[in-house]
């Protein structure tokens, strides 16, 4: 007696899952793009800040973006491990799915 899953439930299932990751990535993107570009603001104002500092005197305005993108940086860090978790575990089965199907492309909405 043959167990295995028809290769129609397979794709079947591939494309569920594909859909599920595009559904959910309206979600978790934006987190992972607010993130990412506020610590990307918040090193490239840091450096200079640092480079330029002259004993005594710190600069106000450029203290100001590193104190705000920091806060962003903190306050959304928890909801950027979850997106990129999410992320991951979507990744790791589609490609288990396609492994057993045997597709090498992704189906298109």
């Amino acid at each position: 007696m043959n167990l295995r899953q028809p290769e129609a439930w397979q794709r079947h299932q591939l494309a569920a899952t594909e859909r599920m990751q595009a559904d959910i990535a309206r979600y978790t993107r934006p987190v992972m793009n607010i993130t990412c570009t506020c610590s990307l603001f918040y090193l490239m104002t840091w450096g200079p800040l640092c480079a330029f500092w002259v004993a005594g005197e710190m600069p106000w305005l450029p203290m100001i973006g590193v104190a705000i993108s920091g806060i962003v940086i903190a306050l959304s860090f928890p909801a950027f491990a979850l997106a990129l978790g999410i992320e991951q575990y979507f990744c790791h089965r589609l490609r288990k799915l396609r492994s057993s199907t045997g597709a090498n492309t992704t189906l298109s909405n």
